[in-house]
């Protein structure tokens, strides 16, 4: 009996050994080795015990039948025996009734010379057949119909274009579910529309080559979001701070809904996710973007100065850390693996930068929103994990594999870093994440140079160098030579006199240029070291190690 169904589906227990009777039956078998038996030795009673073996026996039969679908010819084979038995043995044949009295006459058990089925098992045997017949067209049927479906998925996916980097991978899909608001599961831009896209120009209004807009990206950090609002809100280049505010649980601090400075307004979100940092909900009032961390602080001068930076090469990042892809090649073939700041400076080339200080134009944030493959999406709103490789790697794929542009060394060295208790790239598998991301990234946006990926032919990722002759200024691809950029090329009377700065430094020492940026960082960590802040000062010890 099928297992599917179980034992107790009949209200009749039937079993393997129902199959034959009794060895104490009187009934005929020539599987049994009896004798034929006389028919003035058959009673009705035994008659009546007689015929429910053999409608248990047909009943497993056509059960057995009714609910397997393999083994079939074993079943016919078995019907075809008892056919064959009763042909030649014997046949209990049909009984009349006589009379009112109820009484029965029954013919003698004979061999039958012809061979034919008596009605009876005839027609169980026919019935067995229907049955069979019916089950197998319902098998066939379920077999035609799912690959009737399988045929219109594959039809599907070759028409409408399913089947591309946006969209690849079941795993990734059930992620998109569970991950990521109902409005980003599905990319809105292909990346073939990506590359194809024309970014706003900056000459249109002079706000976009004379200030910039700072998005902040914050998660239970309070203290430092306000040390780090208060000092860039004082900078002339920045024009408005929106702080990115994932938290649905809590409300930003009163000193952030209510800043003094007026140029500070949060953009709340309802997902908790690293992409929501490059998804505009509220419109930046300029196209130059700084996209930063909440513990991370710069001088003013250091940001003014990639600025200008980025003005000149809109289409590209800005950024003021350097990271790299290292190339493995294993036994199991090419890998790329994440390179941090000691192996990439050692190597002084890198292809990457980090999101947590960098300047983009504000296109980039929608692209990356609406064009990003969604695998890679979801594997960020996932694991809280390279929305900064995301972002670099896809602005290098939509700009022939250029790597990102990187400010001067001293902007770069001029970081001061608020300290914080808990550590987000502290754990045992960061490196091997960042590993994935950058190997899985790299080949679903075409920058290893695998050919075309969504029908665009994606130029291999390229590195720059990073240190030059100058090692105060010259950094990273292309470097700038500020002797060449008039101070009268920009409107802003702020810009014009950080150029004018830039000329100066380059007449002095190098202790002297040394001299002048140790000042531009303790003023820019002033408030912070007070508050005991900064790791390692005085005023941290105290704070966190008295």
């Amino acid at each position: 009996m099928n297992s599917f169904y179980g034992k107790d589906f009949l209200s009749v227990d039937i079993n393997e050994d129902d199959e034959r009777p009794p060895k104490g039956s009187r009934t005929n078998d020539m599987n049994n080795g009896l004798a034929p038996v006389d028919s003035s030795e058959v009673s009705a009673g035994n008659v009546d015990d007689e015929s429910v073996v053999r409608q248990r026996s047909m009943l497993k039969a056509l059960w057995s039948e009714a609910t397997s679908t393999t083994a079939f010819p074993q079943l016919h084979h078995q019907l075809h025996h008892r056919h064959t038995n009763a042909s030649v043995n014997n046949d209990l044949g049909d009984y009349t009734r006589k009379g009112s009295t109820g009484s029965h006459s029954f013919p003698s058990k004979r061999r039958t010379s012809t061979g034919k089925h008596t009605r009876n098992s005839h027609l169980h045997y026919s019935r067995s057949a229907r049955i069979a017949k019916r089950v197998w067209l319902a098998a066939f049927a379920a077999l035609a119909a799912s690959s009737l479906i399988a045929v219109h998925i594959f039809l599907y996916s070759v028409l409408f274009g399913t089947n591309t980097n946006n969209n690849k991978g079941a795993e990734a899909s059930s992620s998109v579910v569970q991950y990521l608001a109902p409005e980003d599961q599905n990319a809105a831009m292909t990346l073939k529309e990506a590359h194809s896209h024309r970014l706003k120009p900056i000459t249109t209004h002079p706000i976009d080559k004379e200030q910039f807009t700072i998005r902040m990206n914050t998660w239970h950090r309070n203290e430092q979001l306000v040390l780090s609002v208060n000092h860039h809100a004082k900078c002339e280049g920045v024009k408005e701070i929106q702080i990115v505010w994932c938290d649905s649980e809590n409300e930003p601090p009163n000193e952030i809904l209510h800043h003094k400075s007026g140029k500070v307004k949060v953009e709340k979100h309802t997902i908790n996710s690293l992409n929501e940092r490059f998804k505009v909900l509220m419109d930046p009032p300029t196209l130059g973007i700084l996209s930063l961390d909440d513990d991370v602080l710069r001088p003013c001068e250091a940001l003014d100065a990639a600025f200008i930076r980025w003005t000149r090469h809109p289409e590209r990042m800005v950024g003021f850390d350097v990271r790299s892809h290292i190339v493995d090649d294993g036994e199991e073939g090419s890998k790329w693996k994440y390179g941090y700041m000691s192996t990439t400076e050692s190597s002084n080339r890198y292809s990457l930068t980090l999101p947590r200080a960098s300047f983009l134009h504000r296109d980039y944030l929608d692209l990356y929103t609406m064009a990003l493959p969604r695998p890679m999406y979801a594997y960020i709103a996932q694991h809280f994990e390279c929305e900064d490789i995301a972002m670099s790697f896809f602005v290098s794929s939509v700009t022939d594999g250029k790597p990102p542009l990187i400010t001067d060394y001293w902007a770069v060295k001029s970081m001061v870093k608020l300290y914080s208790e808990e550590k987000i790239s502290g754990g045992k598998d960061h490196k091997a994440a960042r590993d994935k991301c950058v190997n899985d990234f790299g080949e679903m946006l075409g920058l290893k140079g695998d050919g075309l990926v969504d029908g665009v032919d994606v130029k291999p990722l390229q590195t720059g160098k990073i240190r030059h002759k100058d090692s105060f200024f010259g950094y990273g691809a292309e470097p700038e030579d500020w002797s060449k950029i008039d101070p009268q090329s920009v409107k802003s009377q702020n810009l014009q006199q950080l150029i004018e700065t830039m000329h100066h430094l380059q007449t002095l020492s190098g202790k002297e240029r040394m001299t002048w940026l140790s000042e531009r960082i303790n003023e820019a960590s002033m408030e912070a070291k007070k508050v005991g802040m900064i790791e390692n000062t005085d005023e941290w010890k105290k704070r966190w190690k008295g």
